[in-house]
């Protein structure tokens, strides 16, 4: 029985990690003023914006989520309040299908 119960998670759990990833456009990652892109599409200038902005930045981990039609920030890391809220807007300058038209690093 536990082991028809373990099959059934193991062969679920590619099905949930995809459901929950469905609306993620992309998540970066900071570390020491460098960007790389983990996941996701992002289109070159978008990135190269997100690196002005993220230059002196230590250590952060950035991800895009598309939230009802819209691109939504989500920053953590030693990220200033003005540095996150700099992010915000420009990612509030992308549409969700400009975003996704970008190119895979």
């Amino acid at each position: 029985m536990w082991l028809v119960v373990a099959i059934l998670l193991l062969m679920a759990t590619p099905l949930v990690i995809a459901i929950i990833r469905a609306n993620e456009l992309f998540v970066l990652t900071i570390r020491r003023g460098k960007t790389r892109l983990v996941r996701g599409r992002l289109p070159p200038r978008l990135l190269a914006d997100v690196d002005d902005v993220v230059r002196d930045v230590v250590r952060a981990r950035l991800h895009c989520l598309n939230e009802g039609g819209r691109p939504t920030l989500y920053a953590e890391g030693t990220l200033s309040p003005a540095e996150k809220q700099r992010l915000r807007n420009l990612i509030g300058t992308w549409s969700v299908a400009q975003i996704r038209s970008g190119t895979r690093s």
